[in-house]
């Protein structure tokens, strides 16, 4: 039985209503005055809604204990094109506890983090741009994804030789360490927000990233220069307990099940190149170049039924760039990322090439000194086996997905953000059947 969406669907003039209202309460958050922050705390009224608690949160910090909570919440409408038109939210509470050994137990130069999220919502993609694919391939709202309380970060991490050694084990994900940007996340969609989206589509899923972890160990290494990083990890291939059965049930629904899977393992490795690493003045860049072998079972893309075959493979190239800084020792300027990334075993893989691109200028306004501006492109294409596949099961082919968008983050203080987005999905689930779609909301951030 179809449920009732979450939003009525919007016609022209109520998409055009949220369009403006979406840009007159820029201008008005634009007008705003940033509130200063607090002298000589870790947890300034600008950055946190609750502060530092009296200085009851700063005295936990210096005693080795940080306490992190941030709420976010993604509202988009499909107000044009797609199969429906019509809204949903979908949001997240992160709790994060980070707690400093050394000055608790004594154990030097090593932390312990614990990370948990819940989730809640739904999705615009699956329920109104493409309901008939489950969705376009990039989903619009990267909120979406394990709607449910999950265990995330279980994990310690040791710095050694004046911090060029960082070592990070137990409950991790593998998304936090690799193929990922700090400018990533500016954006809403998927395939941007935490990482590339090809990477996550084998069967059964095992190339972990929020909220789901794994058992595993990471091992990064700085050259005594800092301007080459090598990174190296294992991880447990089957976080959720299917055990290489693509149709098989997931045993780690909440991220409490911890035993080690048995479906192989993750290999992945990574090498940094670092231009005017932490310059005031100099245009700072890191080019990075890496991949993963993973060597499970997987489906076999290219049959029929649950067929399955070994080995998964992927490589990516990524760049950060920053281009233009207002003046030295100022954050305010224009940067620029881009990625591509590759399969090396199409027959686990459905998208066998993707790119994306985009630039993130902060501070355009000088008014708004922290404010951050994104417009971004990306786009995926599957191949010939994925292809082969889906014409044996009598099913639509599909070419490629793109998504071009667009945002402005206001941080209005309090650890509050406020960021209308727009974005342009082109070719929706890849099929050609579905029409181009515009999709427009608001992404609401609490830092508590």
């Amino acid at each position: 039985m179809n449920r009732p969406p979450l939003f009525h669907p919007a016609p022209p003039l109520a998409a055009l209503a949220i369009v403006l209202i979406f840009l007159f309460s820029g201008v008005v958050l634009a007008a705003a005055q940033e509130i200063a922050p607090a002298a000589e705390t870790a947890f300034p009224t600008r950055d946190y809604l609750t502060g530092n608690w009296s200085g009851v949160r700063d005295r936990l910090h210096h005693s080795g204990v940080r306490v992190g909570l941030n709420y976010s919440t993604e509202t988009m409408f499909n107000v044009a094109g797609g199969e429906k038109q019509g809204g949903t939210y979908a949001d997240n509470i992160d709790l994060a506890l980070l707690f400093d050994l050394a000055k608790l137990t004594g154990i030097p130069r090593t932390t312990f983090l614990v990370k948990m999220s819940q989730r809640d919502g739904d999705s615009v993609s699956a329920r109104f741009i493409a309901p008939s694919q489950d969705g376009n391939t990039f989903p619009v709202q990267e909120l979406y994804g394990g709607q449910t309380f999950k265990l995330v970060n279980v994990q310690f991490n040791t710095r050694l030789a004046d911090d060029r050694i960082d070592l990070a084990y137990g409950r991790l994900v593998a998304n936090d360490d690799f193929l990922r940007s700090d400018l990533y996340c500016q954006f809403l969609n998927n395939s941007f927000c935490g990482s590339p989206k090809p990477v996550f589509l084998q069967n059964p899923f095992t190339f972990t990233a929020y909220p789901l972890a794994t058992w595993g160990a990471r091992a990064a290494l700085d050259t005594p220069s800092r301007n080459w990083t090598f990174q190296a990890a294992l991880y447990d291939g089957d976080p959720e307990g299917r055990r290489g059965d693509p149709a098989g049930e997931n045993q780690n629904l909440h991220g409490t099940w911890w035993k080690f899977g048995n479906n192989g393992v993750t290999l992945a490795g990574e090498i940094r190149y670092h231009v005017n690493r932490g310059s005031d003045s100099a245009l700072p860049g890191v080019y990075k170049i890496g991949g993963f072998y993973m060597t499970g079972r997987f489906l076999d893309v290219s049959r029929m039924g649950n067929v399955t075959t070994t080995g998964d493979a992927m490589i990516w190239l990524l760049a950060d760039q920053m281009l233009y800084r207002e003046s030295p020792g100022e954050r305010r300027g224009l940067s620029a990322f881009g990625s591509l990334v590759l399969s090396l075993t199409d027959k686990t893989n459905p998208m066998t090439s993707y790119f994306n691109a985009g630039l993130v200028y902060e501070g355009l306004f000088c008014t708004r000194p922290r404010d951050r501006t994104g417009l971004a492109v990306t786009a995926g294409f599957f191949g010939k086996d994925y292809k082969d596949g889906l014409r044996a099961a009598g099913l639509e082919t599909k070419s490629h997905e793109a998504v071009i968008e667009f945002n402005h983050l206001f941080l209005v203080g309090r650890g509050i953000g406020i960021q209308p987005d727009i974005q342009y999905i082109i070719r929706p689930a890849g099929t050609g059947a579905i029409s181009n779609a515009l999709a427009v909301g608001v992404k609401v951030s609490v830092d508590f």
